[in-house]
């Protein structure tokens, strides 16, 4: 088992019991919906506030670095992508770091704050629970940690952050390609099945204007039964609930994942394209050192991977248990600790092509791997906790791009605000390598 440091691997253990014991995790999920009263909702962020209280020394609980291959993801932490944003990477390293993404009430105003008012966290706690029931298996193998978000336990840390990453967006900003490609937009449409039954017939009549009483009741029974099928909404409609509050997130911006990444020795991960060009101009280095990597890193770019899709947790937590690509992961480690070092320059010309012709060798052996573990994916019988996401799941094949900028990825005030607010020795100087899963090719 990958190891991160004993009080924090404690908390999440006892995030997950804490989690299974109020929300009775043992039943089936539409009893878990239909029980989320808020009686435990405040329970749950009662014990969420006694886990993480204001003075907890977020520094003593973060993993040091070690030569273990860690991976900071960096994209969107919604619930129903979490077997493609995890899952599909669990493969290529040792282990995934996540920021914890429960909201913790010793941070929040009376007015939002759910041990107060846990009638309006229904549908957010649902989603979250959600995510943590998915994760749970990887939890307790050691394989995903859940880290807390420093900012949280650090206020001068998240607002120098905050600035930092102001002044960086009013260069680049956020386009409207950029929103599309997100999963906003399907969010909203799925909690339009929440809307009461009188409004869906009532727009569903003035959209079409020649819509029959039987073709209206027929699509009311449908939306009913899509809100009851999807683990993800609660049972209730809109007009049974106080106003829902909900969250969209994507871990951390670009400075405080850096940070992480330097403080636990982690790279960062993604497959959101607007995160990645945010990354890659973190380490805008056209010098020799880089170009010596760039060889290497197009042959990374010219291979077709393959990656879990849409896979049962506790499958893919079998595969890694089992070994599965660990020839692969033992080179990207190799990799992850040679670029991380200190290199001479014409040393590195002989190193880049080493791995380059390493790269053909390992790919080779990771392929006939992957066709084992498309066997016993026909194999296997898959569970789901909802029905909206059962599918028996498959592979799907991408591309792993690889970015070694010679100086590293090195945001602008960063390791100014690890060398004020870590104060302890044990940090990467620099993120040398990055990855973003890019299957818009694969499709």
């Amino acid at each position: 088992m990958i190891q991160s440091s004993a009080g924090l691997r404690d908390k999440n253990l006892a995030l997950l019991a804490a989690t299974a014991d109020i929300f009775r995790l043992h039943l089936p999920w539409d009893k878990v919906k239909s029980g989320m009263s808020d009686a435990r909702i405040r329970e749950f962020y009662q014990f969420i506030a006694a886990l993480w209280p204001i003075d907890t020394d977020y520094r003593a609980l973060l993993p040091a670095p070690d030569t273990s291959l860690r991976a900071l993801y960096l994209g969107e932490y919604e619930p129903e992508l979490m077997q493609q944003n995890v899952f599909r990477f669990s493969l290529y390293a040792d282990q995934i770091i996540l920021i914890n993404p429960f909201d913790n009430p010793n941070l929040m105003a009376e007015k939002f704050n759910p041990v107060v008012n846990p009638g309006e966290w229904r549908l957010q706690t649902l989603r979250l629970v959600y995510h943590l029931s998915l994760l749970a298996p990887w939890i307790v193998a050691g394989l995903v940690v859940l880290v807390p978000d420093p900012g949280d336990f650090d206020r001068s840390l998240r607002e120098k952050t905050w600035s930092l990453a102001t002044k960086r967006w009013v260069e680049t900003g956020l386009s409207d390609k950029d929103v599309e490609a997100s999963s906003l937009r399907s969010k909203a449409q799925d909690t339009f099945y929440l809307s009461p039954p009188e409004y869906i017939a009532r727009m569903a009549r003035e959209t079409n204007p020649g819509m029959t009483d039987q073709e209206v009741n027929k699509l009311l029974a449908y939306v009913e039964k899509r809100r009851k099928e999807d683990p993800l909404l609660p049972n209730q409609t809109l007009d049974q609930m106080p106003g829902q509050m909900t969250a969209h997130r994507m871990g951390a911006n670009l400075e405080m994942g850096l940070f992480l990444c330097q403080t636990v020795g982690a790279f960062p991960y993604t497959n959101v394209r607007f995160r990645w060009n945010e990354i890659l101009k973190a380490g805008d280095d056209l010098g020799q050192s880089a170009q010596v990597w760039s060889p290497l890193t197009k042959a990374f770019g010219n291979l077709d991977f393959k990656f879990l899709n849409n896979v049962d947790s506790k499958f893919a937590v079998n595969m890694r248990e089992e070994g599965r690509l660990s020839n692969f992961r033992s080179y990207l480690r190799k990799l992850w600790g040679t670029v991380n070092g200190d290199i001479d320059i014409n040393r590195s010309e002989i190193l880049a092509r080493d791995f380059q012709d390493e790269l053909a060798g390992e790919y080779a052996k990771a392929q006939a791997e992957w066709s084992a573990i498309n066997r016993d994916l026909m194999k296997w019988a898959i569970p789901a906790i909802g029905g909206v996401l059962a599918t028996t799941g498959g592979l799907i094949t991408g591309h792993l791009n690889v970015a070694i900028p010679g100086a590293g990825f090195i945001g602008k005030g960063v390791n100014e605000l690890i060398q004020a607010h870590m104060k302890r020795a044990e940090f990467r100087k620099k993120t040398a390598l990055s990855v973003f899963i890019d299957l818009e090719k694969g499709k």
